[in-house]
């Protein structure tokens, strides 16, 4: 068969690239810093070690009209094609699925995500979609899907589906790899490693590596987690990433590594065993991980630096003990503090990243989070409007409490405006609010000091200015 995957094309003049790929906060940015979507990669490896003809086409990043789109996918003659989508733009997906279903007679649809993994039902009675792979390992799910439709055989499980009545068939339960050392490694021809990356990289020869997939934690605003992998967590063995590392600096020159795990750090002698490999390896190269708080102390945080750790991620999210409880964080403002403090001994960057306009919230309160956050001195931080995805927890309590400002009108979602109703501010004062929570850290004058004297080389100014870029085009436009 002739597969393809693809990225519908969500550019839009004027407006920028909406992120799609994986577990992000869906919204337009004014530049192109895209993340490697790890698992649809993974699908197509393992479709061609399976004898498929299979093909990558993204229309986000290459910018392209919806007629250019069509004119690629026909030249390409697929048999079946899987696209990946998100709340915001699911809506108009469904008619870019019809667009394709037009163009290509005979053509099969398949969509994987963390929306239609809770709402396969929605896409299949709105649209002309065939198959929706409904959480778990979807890349396996796919697989499994392109293999019954080559032998005739019947939908395989973990996937939604019209029966031949026209009823929609919903999976009980979605499909889980028992091991996930059983995945080749990503062949990064089929989806090309160099166009995309972090605006805080320091190399170019940078990309990602996912070690384990799932969250043990119940943060109710977070989606794949809870939507795709259920709360489960599972892990690749130490010694299958350090092969895997060594190969992609072996075969591409890799210098530097971004681990993709939901919490690369919930797991301490895992992180451990992890961070030995690395560094029995002997190459120099640099990695970052998303972290928390709760998870790291001194002696993790020495081995993770002594590895070639570079930067962690952490979720602050809120000055407010009574938020972070709110929203199930399970940590403390003292441990983020701890945290952060012992992170900087160990020489590691942090990024911080936190949310404006829970409607629990005060004015002052927001304020004072964003102070709390500069006071940290985070390297890079991110500040976001909270969204409530469908499936989640606070989807359901905004549901129940009438604070979802647009219902179920999912173009809505976006992060152009907040989604939950505020009693005191308008949504326009907590979109300035979040714009001057980026002022108000990126141009303080001991941010600025500390980003210049900590310049050694010309590598160093080049970072700083990509990263300047980003938050101009990115994140304040």
């Amino acid at each position: 068969m002739r597969v393809l995957f693809t990225y519908f094309p969500h550019y839009q003049p004027g407006k920028g690239y909406l992120l799609v790929s994986q577990n992000r906060f869906t919204k337009y940015r004014g530049d192109p810093q895209l993340i490697y979507p790890l698992i649809p990669a993974s699908a197509l490896t393992l479709l061609k070690m399976d004898g498929h003809r299979v093909f990558f086409l993204d229309g986000i990043l290459e910018r392209l009209s919806l007629e250019e789109y069509l004119k690629r996918v026909q030249r390409l003659s697929p048999d079946i094609v899987f696209f990946e989508t998100k709340t915001p733009c699911v809506q108009k997906d469904w008619a870019i699925v019809e667009s394709l279903k037009r163009k290509i007679p005979g053509l099969l649809v398949g969509c994987c995500g963390d929306h239609v993994s809770v709402l396969p039902e929605e896409t299949l009675a709105n649209s002309q979609t065939d198959f929706v792979v409904v959480g778990g390992d979807y890349d396996e799910g796919i697989r499994r899907l392109c293999a019954a439709l080559r032998e005739g055989n019947a939908v395989p499980p973990g996937i939604a589906y019209r029966d031949h009545s026209g009823k929609v068939v919903i999976p009980p339960k979605p499909v889980f790899l028992q091991r996930l050392d059983d995945l080749p490694f990503i062949d990064r021809e089929i989806v090309p490693w160099r166009f995309y990356h972090e605006a805080w990289r320091l190399y170019d020869e940078f990309t990602y590596l996912s070690g384990s997939r799932g969250c043990p934690y119940r943060c109710t605003f977070c989606s794949w987690p809870q939507m795709l992998y259920h709360g489960r967590v599972r892990f690749r063995s130490p010694g299958n990433i350090a092969s895997e590392i060594k190969f992609l600096v072996a075969r591409y020159g890799i210098k530097e590594f971004f681990f993709d795990d939901d919490t690369f750090t919930c797991h301490r002698p895992w992180v451990m065993e992890v961070c030995e490999r690395i560094r029995s390896l002997k190459l120099p190269i640099l990695w970052s991980c998303n972290g928390r708080v709760d998870n790291v102390d001194a002696a993790m945080l020495e081995t993770m630096k002594s590895s070639g750790c570079r930067l962690i991620k952490y979720g602050v999210e809120s000055v407010h003990q009574t938020t972070l409880d709110r929203i199930k964080k399970g940590y403390t403002v003292e441990e983020i503090v701890e945290a952060f403090s012992l992170t900087r001994k160990a020489g590691i960057l942090i990024h911080a990243t936190a949310m404006i306009g829970f409607p629990w919230e005060t004015r002052q309160q927001i304020m004072e989070t964003v102070e709390f956050v500069r006071k940290l001195r985070p390297d890079t931080c991110q500040f976001s409007i909270p969204i409530a995805y469908p499936g989640t927890e606070l989807f359901q309590e905004a549901e129940a409490r009438g604070w979802l400002a647009f219902g179920r009108n999912w173009q809505q979602y976006d992060m152009s405006l907040p989604t939950l109703v505020h009693p005191e501010l308008k949504p326009e004062e907590i979109v300035e609010l979040c714009r001057q929570a980026w002022v108000k850290v990126y141009f303080s004058p001991d941010f600025i000091l500390r980003k210049i004297g900590r310049i050694r080389r010309p590598i160093h100014l080049r970072w700083y200015w990509r990263g300047l870029f980003s938050l101009i085009k990115g994140h304040l436009a």
